[in-house]
């Protein structure tokens, strides 16, 4: 069969059904569509005289649905069918409410003659192999008792068919990985515009239920079996999507941080909270990658309360906005530390290598760790709190120091010690340390002001270490400017090549070329050829053509 969601709510979906003419036009597709499955099915019925005894819709067999799933898809339609006949019921009283009776009556007719339809799909689906279509079609039956319920204004009843709607879709949600699929939207849109805010009136019309998140809610209630026929679906689905962690586990509903006290409304985010905080284990991690599900664990913890911020962005307690505020911080505080207890540890593997050629890349996590600083000091509240605004400020500071003395060792590798020396007196001029550097701890002990003061003291020595090379590599530098060079294979880097310290004019004398040209000694030329005397015609025929040629300058005499 197809899929009983696709074909019902979400061709409703594609529609775009707002008025009641757009659900009536929607009904006639969809009783077109049955005429159609009838006539193929031969479950035609000409003789209406007798209807009800003749009629072989109702009639359908298990065994007919096993044979062709055609079979199931006509009672679907026939749901759908009446759902929409209610919609637009519901749609013309929005508008109008002169007969507000009648067609109230007619509304809750249609509804339960819906809700028919689909309990004999549940009982023709009971031998389907495929779970999903099963699931499906009891999440279509749970709405509709749901939103039947709701006319009726049965509010537990409608509690517990709502809440088995959304428990069902969670799980279907879970299990579509691909995040532009047309189900996983479905599924979206159903749980944001139906069944949140059928839950939450449902909820808020009840006395004795207590004020708490929708997902903790619905796994609450999800269980009273006020619909025997669709509570069976809650063995098809995974059990940590049905379970009410609040009645298993005594919760730690309350957050501190820095002496703000925050109060959790989200008892799965309290839950997550509890099970991460209270394993003391993973702050002994001494590597790197051990930290890697601690942070994942922190951004699920945030990205769960994201959806729940945004879900009650509208809430008019202030209490609980500032609740939500704090616990925005404590999240972000942890997670941000996390991070930075695990870069810190990836610097230390790569610089227990010794090898300057992992200076670029300890440079860069720095460079990374500066940055988380930066943001812990633009989380909310932390301006404000002076001591832990001092504290992360020195801390910024202090790994900017280290990166700088990262990059003077780099430097004194390759013999440039004047530039490491200047980078080391930086550093040092820099960092000003005292018995309070940091006026408050940090988680995971990232930084004290015992690693400092020790840092501080190597860093001195550092700065001795480089005066002292770069001494000597002065004095190696005077001593060599006299030549030029020593080696042709060798040259020593930064020697200067040639000395011009003074430029002075050469004295010379103008007789040296004279002097000079008396060594030199002349060429002897070769014997030149005697030439016969060239007739006097033929000068003066040549003669007389050059006048003729340049006659337009000098004329002919």
């Amino acid at each position: 069969m197809e899929s009983a969601l696709n074909t019902t709510l979400g061709a409703r979906l594609s529609a775009y059904l707002v008025t009641a003419d757009d659900f009536k036009r929607q009904r006639t597709r969809v009783n077109k569509r049955i005429l159609k499955l009838r006539r193929d099915l031969n479950l035609v019925t000409k003789d209406t005289k007798n209807y009800g005894a003749k009629e072989q819709t109702s009639k359908i067999t298990p065994q007919q649905y096993d044979e062709n799933k055609d079979y199931g898809l006509i009672e679907l339609l026939l749901a759908e069918r009446d759902m929409l006949y209610a919609s637009e019921i519901k749609a013309k009283l929005d508008i109008n409410s002169e007969k507000s009776s009648s067609y109230t009556t007619l509304l809750k007719t249609k509804m339960k003659r819906a809700l028919f339809h689909v309990d004999n799909l549940i009982k023709l689906t009971a031998g389907e192999v495929n779970d999903k279509i099963r699931i499906e079609v009891y999440i279509y039956a749970a709405l509709v008792a749901g939103q039947l319920s709701i006319t009726r204004k049965q509010w537990f009843k409608a509690l517990n068919a709502i809440s088995i709607a959304k428990c069902s879709l969670d799980y279907l949600n879970a299990q579509d990985s691909n995040k532009e699929s047309f189900n996983k939207t479905l599924c979206n849109e159903l749980l944001e515009n139906t069944v949140d805010p059928s839950l939450n009136l449902a909820a808020s019309q009840l006395d004795d239920v207590p004020s708490t998140d929708l997902k903790t809610l619905s796994r609450r209630y999800c269980h009273e079996n006020c619909f025997p026929e669709i509570s069976p679906v809650l063995k098809l689905i995974d059990p940590s999507f049905t379970k009410d962690i609040s009645s298993s586990v005594k919760l730690q509903k309350e957050v501190d941080w820095r002496g703000h006290v925050a109060t959790i409304y989200n008892d799965e985010l309290a839950y997550k909270i509890q099970e991460l905080t209270s394993d003391k284990e993973w702050e002994k991690y001494n590597d790197a990658n051990q930290f890697d599900h601690v942070i994942a664990s922190w951004i699920n913890i945030l990205e769960l309360h994201k959806e729940d911020t945004q879900k009650n962005q509208d809430d008019d307690d202030m209490e609980k906005v500032q609740d939500r505020a704090i616990l925005s911080t404590y999240i972000n505080y942890n997670l941000l530390f996390t991070k930075l207890k695990r870069d810190l540890l990836l610097v230390g593997q790569l610089a227990a290598h010794k090898n300057v050629e992992d200076n670029k890349d300890i440079i860069r996590i720095y460079l990374g760790i500066i940055k988380l600083v930066e943001e812990l000091k633009e989380l909310p509240g932390v301006y404000n709190d002076e001591d832990l605004h001092y504290s992360l400020e020195n801390l910024g500071k202090f790994y900017e120091a280290q990166k700088n003395v990262v990059i003077a060792e780099s430097y004194q590798f390759n013999n440039r010690f004047a530039e490491s020396l200047k980078i080391y007196n930086y550093v040092n001029q820099q960092l000003q340390v005292s018995h309070d550097y940091y006026k408050v701890g940090f988680p995971f002990n990232v930084s004290t002001n015992t690693e400092v003061a020790f840092f501080k003291v190597h860093l001195e020595k550092k700065v001795l270490q480089a005066q002292v090379s770069a001494q000597f590599e002065q004095g190696k530098r005077a001593a060599c400017s006299k030549y030029t060079i020593e080696d042709m294979k060798k040259f020593p880097i930064g020697l200067n090549v040639i000395n011009l310290d003074k430029i002075e004019p050469v004295m010379c004398k103008p007789v040296l070329f004279d002097i000079a040209f008396n060594y030199i000694t002349p060429a002897i030329e070769p014997a030149q050829p005697v030439q016969a005397t060239t007739p006097a015609i033929e000068t003066s025929t040549e003669e007389t053509k050059k006048r003729g040629l340049f006659g337009i300058f000098g004329g002919r005499k």
